[in-house]
């Protein structure tokens, strides 16, 4: 599965960078300035998710893939790419489930999905931002993921998120 992935996401450049602790005190004003941030370069995408409800790579990556997969098949949920990466990664259908589960919260940790930006986007994003800290991606509280996620506790849970995922493009 990884190297369909690999092929799949080899078209964009992608970076994951994620922020400990931060504070957003008004999150449409705060999600305006990462729009115009995103607009400066065409086709580019910066997507921000709630940390907490990510279960390492390889869950960010199946949601990213899925989600441009389901742009080029024309099977996407939401309009806008970003938007997609939050759905699908969410395994959720519903924009709203998808943004209550992962989109950022007031306080607490942020992972960042970065595609095709170039290094000024980068750098005026991070400026928003603080505590940067990648690792933090991969560690997750697992009942607190289990029960986002309406998942078996014996399960692998990245396999069974992963597979919930893949399996959002049947429920179309």
């Amino acid at each position: 599965m990884q190297d369909l992935q690999k092929k799949m996401l080899s078209d964009y450049n992608i970076i994951v960078h994620s922020y400990e602790n931060n504070k957003v005190n008004n999150i449409p004003s705060f999600l305006n300035e990462i729009n115009k941030i995103t607009n400066l370069v065409e086709g580019s995408i910066i997507q921000l998710l709630d940390c907490d409800y990510i279960c390492g790579q390889s869950h960010l990556y199946q949601g990213i893939s899925q989600a441009f997969k389901a742009f080029n098949e024309h099977q996407n949920f939401a309009k806008d790419k970003g938007l997609e990466i939050c759905v699908r990664t969410s395994a959720q259908k519903q924009i709203s489930e998808a943004l209550k589960l992962l989109g950022i919260k007031q306080e607490g940790n942020i992972t960042v999905v970065y595609v095709n930006v170039n290094e000024k986007q980068l750098i005026k994003t991070e400026k928003l931002l603080s505590g940067r800290n990648d690792s933090l991606i991969e560690v997750y509280d697992v009942e607190k993921i289990v029960n986002a996620y309406g998942l078996n506790n014996s399960d692998n849970i990245v396999n069974s998120i992963n597979e919930k995922i893949a399996l959002l493009a049947l429920k179309s």
